[in-house]
């Protein structure tokens, strides 16, 4: 058997995949792997048993470093837990979830030393690619990256180095979410900017929810029967706290919203995407903001949360527009137009579209959200069945019959891609 803990927590589907089985330098039959999916502020974590496919813990803790910090831990067949902590920092978070995991009456694995390594969702760290044992190097590679990823690369540079004192002799590795965009074309990943930007600094487009968007390449072509993705043209819009839209055609990636940064393309929850470079450079010549102060609003002020003067969260919007809250009217529809903006530009990268696939927390539970996103597109042959996208729950496709256009909601698998990755890297 093949013990995975993966990030993000759904489990594989074994109706479509097959699980893959390796021998750990070790000499075992199996390999465990710990995987983490770190936020600025929260440490989730799940096993999933690769042979069966099922999911054998789920947990993680929120509000870390902003006390009390609320965790869950679930194991089939056991007691749940949950409740708050005391958890300072992403350590803290870290030692409590390991406790939880080796604990005799709610844990799953007996000894640490059970592990045969852990991986990580990693962002972004200059001059890595893909997926990498992490090194001294790596975590140089990360740090040199922060100001590009200020919300993520702190969290996992802090993680890592919590599971290195955890455990000094597992290995780890670095599946980096850039990894699957690395098909794009050279001029569609090009801004445009000085060449020693590019030469010296590496100032290009380089995408992220690599594992999202590579997880959808895979799966639309099962969805709909066939073989493999070849000849199919795929516009995948991960919708959810951070979405980012991509351009599949053969399963391969030719273009996406984000760019050098998590905080390029479309509005984010609290991140304005597409902004006119300008407009900073005013502001902060204006007001007198620091690059520190202007990061921070441009992160935690802006998006939906900074249109709507309510909040990020899509579910919160939509209860106040139907109190009659315009400016949480204006922040859908803002996000709303961005999307499809998208999704127009791509339909002419890709020469039309057979498939849009909702994915994400806000595309595969937003039933208001895919509507709007989906009317006036009646043009180009995609039409949404309004009572399948009302009555929508789990993967489903919501075309009308004369849909030319494939519209699915796709229930995405981050993990799965991060355990076949972690796997690979840590069995060459």
């Amino acid at each position: 058997m093949i013990y995975l803990l993966l990030i993000m927590g759904l489990a594989y589907n074994t109706s479509v995949h097959s699980p893959i089985l390796f021998t750990s330098n070790r000499q075992k039959t199996t390999m465990r792997i710990l995987c983490a999916n770190v936020g600025s502020t929260s440490f989730k974590y799940q096993i999933i048993d690769m042979e069966t496919t099922t999911s054998l813990v789920k947990g993680g803790v929120e509000r870390i470093g902003n006390s009390p910090s609320a965790f869950t831990h679930a194991v089939p067949g056991k007691p749940s837990r949950e409740g708050e902590i005391d958890a300072p920092s992403h350590i803290d978070a870290i030692a409590h979830a390991m406790r939880l995991i080796t604990d005799a009456e709610v844990g799953c694995l007996a000894d640490l030393n059970q592990l045969d390594g852990v991986g990580f969702k990693t962002i972004l760290a200059k001059g890595y690619w893909r997926s990498a044992r992490i090194t001294a190097d790596v975590i140089a590679a990360l740090e040199a990256s922060t100001p590009l990823a200020p919300m993520h690369n702190p969290a996992y540079i802090a993680s890592i180095r919590a599971f290195q004192e955890l455990l000094p002799d597992t290995p780890l590795a670095a599946v980096f979410e850039t990894w699957f965009h690395q098909t794009i074309p050279d001029y569609a990943y090009e801004f445009g900017v000085p060449r020693f930007w590019v030469e010296k600094h590496d100032i290009r487009k380089y995408g992220f929810h690599g594992a999202s968007h590579r997880y959808i390449s895979e799966r639309v072509p099962q969805m709909l029967g066939r073989e493999s993705a070849e000849g199919l043209r795929i516009i995948s819009c991960h919708l959810g706290g951070s979405s980012s839209i991509c351009a599949i055609k053969d399963g391969k990636s030719i273009d996406t919203s984000m760019g050098a940064s998590t905080q390029y393309g479309m509005v984010q929850s609290t991140r304005c995407g597409d902004l006119d470079a300008f407009a900073v450079l005013y502001l902060m010549d204006k007001e007198g903001f620091s690059t520190d102060e202007i990061r921070r609003q441009l992160i935690e002020e802006s998006g939906v949360k900074g249109i709507s003067g309510t909040s990020g969260d899509m579910r919160d919007v939509e209860e106040a527009i139907k109190a009659g809250n315009d400016k949480a009217r204006l922040a859908l529809e803002t996000y709303v137009y961005g999307v499809k903006k998208y999704i127009g530009a791509y339909i002419a990268a890709l020469g039309g579209v057979d498939v849009i696939a909702f994915a994400g927390g806000i595309g595969e539970k937003s039933a208001t959200t895919r509507a709007q996103i989906c009317k006036g597109l009646e043009w180009c042959g995609i039409h949404l069945d309004a009572e399948k996208n009302e009555k929508s729950t789990g993967e489903t496709d919501l075309s009308a019959d004369n849909s030319r256009t494939k519209i699915l909601v796709v229930s995405t698998n981050e993990e799965l891609i991060v355990s076949r990755e972690t796997a690979r890297v840590l069995s060459a």
